[in-house]
């Protein structure tokens, strides 16, 4: 078990909520360049450089948080939305995602 220590935590979720993040930001230390707030509530901490599956892994958001304290610019990032910047430290862009399609799974319907 591990702890974090933060004199503010920005995010309305606890501290210990599971994320999605990359095998490169986790171990390789790559920038958190995209940042998606999924409609339903889950945060991916992503960093642009692969969208492979197999680079998927379950990270705590204090432990991604930790490594760089300017996430909290898009702590308040809506559900549904996307943001985006160039390197640490650049401005973040904000984005509403598309919504998802649902209709694939009404056409198995009898």
């Amino acid at each position: 078990m591990h702890s974090h220590q933060f004199d503010h935590w920005p995010f309305a979720d606890a501290h210990n909520t599971a994320s999605f993040s990359t095998t490169k930001v986790v171990r390789e230390h790559f920038p958190v360049l995209m940042v998606s707030h999924d409609a339903d509530g889950a945060w991916q901490f992503l960093d642009a450089s692969t969208d492979e599956p197999g680079e998927a892994l379950l990270v705590c958001m204090a432990c991604i948080y930790e490594r760089d304290q300017s996430l909290a610019q898009i702590a308040d990032l809506p559900l549904g939305w996307s943001a985006w910047r160039q390197e640490v430290g650049g401005t973040w862009e904000r984005f509403e995602n598309p919504p998802e399609d649902d209709d694939e799974d009404a056409d198995c319907a009898d």
